[in-house]
């Protein structure tokens, strides 16, 4: 395992840009014929060494077979998925230098939590010595020394939780996949495990690949995201870029909270909104005059005032508190509704009634320029 300052930043750094997974234009297809359904389409994506990186997208967008083809469950139709720089194609999971978390855990429950983290070393035929030893170390990794002899009954769906992470990181695979392993857990506990996850991957080195529909999971763990749909991925980047440039309508709707502008290309990155007035973006639009485009706006980075000459306008249809923050519903001349959030130590909006006109702006580094394709 990798421990704090084990190695020199430069040899960090050397690891990290190493693929530890490399997809190459692989295609699954599941059934034949009129039933044939292509789960994935000539995706193709490079993971590297020690990052947490993240699948991301709705259900039967194709990342949990996506990740079986990593894990070797299931093989591409075409394509290859290298593993360390190694072709394993054809090979089971267990010959496979991975291993794989799953939603419901698959512990035993006869077993007490020492006896559960080390049936795997115990199963590749480990020394006893070096089984206690790791069994050991992975107890104090997650902090759960005390429980050893509890079985697993008699812990808590957070602490079992725990126990599989440790039973799959205790063979030391180079990567673990994890496959939404925290949807069963209730909301405080998953953000906590969240931490944990991210706290653990840190400390051991160890690649994660983790799959997930939950948008901040992803965000809030991930070094890494890929954004998929209808079995294509269709941007990856840091959990910033993914969040504050997406380049496709579907990522700047799944990924958080965002305002849709239909307008036309007036200038150099200068956009006339079917609402009336302009909007600029300070990102270079390959898009001509003339020509249509979609404009992405967080409704945080929209600011609200009073109305003035030359001032975008609306109308606030509906304001609801959220405690640290308020949303205001407002409406363009054509009709379209838009949201801005506002922090509630904001003073100034706090005063905007349904009903209110409202002066409304954007810093043109806040406007994504999207194609106008409506998938």
């Amino acid at each position: 395992m990798k421990t704090s300052g084990s190695s020199s930043t430069r040899d960090s750094s050397s690891r990290q840009d190493r693929s530890a997974v490399a997809v190459k234009s692989v295609s699954k297809v599941f059934g034949a014929g009129a039933q044939a359904f292509r789960a994935l389409d000539d995706v193709s994506v490079d993971i590297r060494q020690n990052e947490f990186f993240t699948l991301l997208g709705p259900s039967g967008c194709g990342k949990t077979t996506l990740l079986r083809l990593i894990a070797g469950f299931e093989q591409p139709t075409s394509g290859e998925v290298l593993l360390d720089g190694r072709d394993f194609s054809g090979k089971p999971p267990y010959q496979r230098p991975v291993n794989t978390v799953f939603q419901n855990y698959a512990l035993f429950p006869h077993m007490t939590v020492a006896q559960n983290i080390s049936f795997g070393l115990e199963m590749l035929g480990r020394p006893k010595d070096r089984i206690k030893a790791v069994t050991e170390e992975m107890l104090r990794l997650v902090q759960l020394e005390a429980m050893a002899d509890r079985r697993i009954t008699q812990i808590s769906g957070g602490q079992q939780q725990r126990v599989a992470l440790a039973r799959a990181l205790a063979p030391q695979p180079k990567v673990l996949l994890l496959d939404e392993p925290l949807s069963a857990l209730d909301l405080q506990l998953r953000k906590e495990m969240q931490l944990e996850l991210k706290r653990l991957q840190t400390d051991t080195g160890i690649t994660f690949v983790f799959v997930t529909h939950d948008q901040d999971e992803a965000l809030t763990m991930s070094d890494r995201i890929a954004v998929m749909n209808r079995g294509e991925i269709l941007q990856v980047g840091t959990p910033r870029e993914i969040y504050n440039k997406p380049q496709h309508r579907f990522v700047a709707g799944f990924v958080g909270e965002i305002n849709l502008l239909p307008a036309e290309t007036t200038g150099v990155n200068e956009f006339s909104i079917a609402g009336g007035g302009c909007l600029r973006s300070s990102e270079a639009a390959h898009v001509p005059v003339g020509g249509q485009a979609v404009l992405a706006v967080r409704p945080e980075c929209i600011a609200l005032s009073e109305p003035s000459d030359g001032s975008l306008t609306g109308v606030i249809t509906n304001v609801v508190y959220h405690g640290t923050d308020t949303i205001f519903h407002f409406k363009l001349a054509d009709g379209q509704e838009l949201r801005a959030r506002s922090q509630n130590n904001a003073a100034r909006v706090q005063t905007f009634a349904t009903g209110d006109q409202i002066g409304w702006s954007v810093d043109p580094a806040s406007v994504s320029v999207l194609a106008d394709d409506p998938s």
